[in-house]
């Protein structure tokens, strides 16, 4: 019986494995979809300030996020424009899956 191995010889479980290859793993794009779950919709400048990152990888992370269907980017009229992030039902589903096996995982830790 093959099983994943860490480094102390604990065995890895499959929830960590697919942690480890989710697109959320990476913490800016957990967080830009925290919000953007959170609140449904989030303005780009919004997420700037809250993350701190530049504009440039800001929108590296937001397009991963739309290339995998998971955020939509919507101009926003008010008294200027604005460029809004929204999470799609797809989106909705896949960090509801993430945040599920990621309890999972903490739960084991004491």
């Amino acid at each position: 019986m093959d099983n994943d191995k860490g480094m102390a010889g604990d065995v890895i479980k499959p929830s960590t494995i697919i942690l480890k290859k989710e697109i959320f793993s990476d913490q800016p794009r957990f967080t830009i979809m925290f919000l953007i779950y959170l609140n449904n919709t989030v303005g780009f400048t919004e997420l700037q300030r809250l993350l701190k990152l530049t504009p440039g990888n800001l929108d590296h992370h937001i397009k991963k996020l739309k290339r995998a269907g998971y955020v939509i980017i919507r101009k926003k009229f008010s008294w200027r424009p604005l460029n809004v992030v929204e999470i799609t039902e797809k989106g909705v589903e896949a960090f509801r899956n993430y945040s599920s096996h990621l309890k999972e995982m903490l739960k084991n830790i004491e």
